[in-house]
């Protein structure tokens, strides 16, 4: 799948820093249309009123609705299910990488990533 750089795309984290830095990295790579959250009960608010979401980003360590849960009311709701979804994490066990890839997840990026690993996890949805 390719993301149209017009799309919409949400990008969530809790910390500030991030999510500028997740901004200044998709406007880099050409994305123009970017929505935030600073956590996944706040991204599930963006995505009621964003149906046409091509994308989403999301740490996996949030408060009080974490990336994790996130992804799967994401992939229980009819209507997201099929959403493309990257998830970051700063922990690279193979047993968190798995779990999040049986509950939908399609890349799980560890930070810290650079842009260029950004780029190729988005250009290889499917």
């Amino acid at each position: 799948m390719k993301i149209d750089p017009s799309a919409k795309i949400v990008i969530v984290d809790d910390a500030v820093h991030m999510l500028i830095a997740l901004r200044r990295t998709l406007t880099k790579l050409g994305f123009s249309h970017i929505l935030e959250a600073t956590n996944g009960k706040e991204a599930l608010a963006i995505l009621e009123h964003n149906l046409d979401t091509a994308l989403i980003i999301s740490d996996w360590n949030m408060e009080p609705v974490d990336g994790m849960a996130l992804l799967e009311a994401i992939r229980a709701d009819h209507r997201l299910r099929d959403l493309p979804f990257i998830l970051i994490t700063a922990d690279p066990a193979a047993n968190s990488r798995d779990k999040a890839m049986a509950a939908g997840a399609q890349v799980i990026l560890t930070k810290p990533f650079t842009a260029e690993a950004l780029r190729l996890a988005i250009s290889g949805l499917s």
